[in-house]
């Protein structure tokens, strides 16, 4: 399903308010006016059944907002919207405390699904002010809601229910109105609960999903520029759409109950704060996140003990261009998982004689080159023809090895390197070099022969590789350095191994 379909509660909600508030102007009907301008521009369609006045007041019924696209439509229905003049410049707006949506999935392949979603408000307020230009509006309410109690597939009803609902939530956004559309905004939130639970009606299993999230925030940047619609992606990035974004908690758990044919498991997690990233214009795409102080826990009747896992840190991120592009444009990637750890119960299975050092793992891999698009990834076309003649999307002119770092059962490796790929050689050819530093390796293969892991004569013959590829450098240390040189040899340590 299309990305905009997966919308939180006080997401949507607070967008049907945005959308108005950002485009109010000092009368009621342009405020209804402009929240129908911005709607197209967003790629949807909206209706109502009748518009009439109450003195100071437009009421606006059975307003329907409909979102079409390839495999899925999505239809939603605000039974009422009233925009009230306060008689000082202002605007003030409520909307029906429920909010239905209908999400109908029709993929090329497979099965016909509907999905009934409510969304619901307590105590929402809004109000704008500012000209219609520049336009600035607060939002609260008690708690949003979205529910979703109905799933049909091909329709037949499906066992799976959902709960999201957002506490105490508190909003800002900012409007201008030159040179295209921009919005600014922000928001927070005392805590968000959610609960999933569902069956599989083959089997008989089910599982039931809770937790919550607290001291939630974020803030965002969209700029639109004039002409262009969300339903062409590529051709709005073109023409100068941007969008900047970041999410935040203080702190969060949930608990997953489930019961089947191998019995019931129950797990539970917890952490501490995190957060997500996101950024993208023509320029490129950006996407992030990281987790603090992990934990969880895993039981079950099938389990013969608990299991427990520990990471003090986890994240993500990735960057890369995607528009066509004769030149190349910078990359990255970062995956990071620091002192990972497990209950000693499961290390005994492997290691009873606790031969191994039981110290926390840690992996950091860090990324970044230069890498040239070779189609525009947003237009669907052009990824389309590129998987079906399973061409790559990018030439990689530049890959650089920021730090490589593998830390488990006593063993440590670390790295750094460059490479730049003369693409005009079929295959590319390399250049540059990768050094790479290694220790407490040998200790490590000594200990999986004491522990029957791996039989001595297979392990002779890794040390004969780690001798071609690498030498000494102290007790238990080894040190390699690969090259790709002008003459397309591969050399380990100055000597020719390709």
């Amino acid at each position: 399903m299309n990305i905009r379909t997966h919308l939180s509660a006080s997401t949507v909600l607070a967008a049907l308010f945005c959308a108005t508030a950002v485009q109010a102007d000092v009368t009621a009907d342009q405020v209804w006016q402009d929240w129908k301008s911005y709607y197209v521009q967003m790629g949807q369609t909206i209706t109502a059944g009748s518009e009439s006045r109450e003195g100071d007041t437009l009421v606006v019924k059975d307003v329907k907002f409909t979102t079409t696209m390839p495999d899925a439509t999505s239809e939603g229905t605000i039974a009422e919207v009233r925009l009230k003049e306060i008689g000082d410049g202002t605007v003030e707006l409520t909307l029906s405390p429920e909010i239905p949506v209908l999400i109908r999935k029709t993929p090329a392949e497979g099965p016909v699904s509907d999905i009934s979603i409510m969304l619901t408000h307590s105590d929402a307020k809004a109000l704008v002010s500012g000209t219609a230009d520049s336009m600035h509006y607060t939002f609260s309410a008690t708690d949003v809601g979205l529910s979703m109690d109905e799933v049909k597939v091909d329709g037949s009803a499906a066992p799976l229910k959902m709960q999201i609902t957002a506490n105490g939530n508190h909003g800002t956004y900012h409007s201008e109105k030159t040179a295209g559309h921009s919005v600014r905004s922000d928001f927070s939130a005392d805590s968000v609960d959610f609960a999933v639970a569902g069956a599989d009606q083959e089997s008989g299993g089910t599982f039931n999903l809770s937790g919550k999230l607290n001291g939630l925030s974020g803030a965002g940047l969209v700029t639109m520029p004039d002409g262009a619609t969300m339903d062409d992606m590529n051709a709005a990035l073109q023409a100068g759409l941007s969008m900047d974004g970041s999410f935040g908690y203080s702190d969060g758990n949930y608990k997953i109950e489930g019961a089947g044919t191998d019995g019931n498991f129950t797990a539970d997690s917890m952490g501490g704060a995190g957060k997500l990233t996101f950024k993208m214009s023509r320029d490129g795409l950006a996407y992030g996140g990281e987790s603090t102080d992990s934990k969880m826990a895993l039981s079950g009747t099938s389990m013969p003990f608990p299991v427990e896992a520990t990471v003090g840190q986890s994240a993500f991120n990735l960057t890369m261009p995607v528009s066509k592009s004769d030149t190349a444009h910078p990359a990255s990637l970062l995956i990071k998982i620091v002192d990972l750890g497990i209950s000693d119960s499961l290390w005994g299975m492997f290691d009873p004689m606790a031969q191994l050092p039981h110290d926390p793992a840690t992996l950091v891999l860090d990324l970044s080159g230069s890498i040239r698009p070779l189609i525009n990834l947003f237009d669907a076309k052009e990824a389309e023809a590129a998987a079906s003649e399973q061409t790559s999307p990018f030439e990689v002119s530049e890959a650089k090895i920021n730090e490589l770092h593998l830390k488990a059962v006593g063993a440590d490796l670390t790295g750094t390197g460059a490479v730049t790929l003369d693409n005009s050689a079929t295959p590319p050819k390399p250049l540059g070099a990768v050094d790479l530093n290694l220790s407490g390796a040998n200790k490590l293969m000594d200990n999986l022969v004491a522990m029957g892991l791996v039989p001595e004569d297979q392990m002779m013959g890794m040390r004969m590789m780690m001798g071609m590829f690498a030498v000494p450098a102290g007790e238990d240390a080894l040190t390699s350095r690969i090259e790709f040189r002008d003459d397309g040899g591969i050399y380990a340590n100055g000597q020719r191994i390709q």
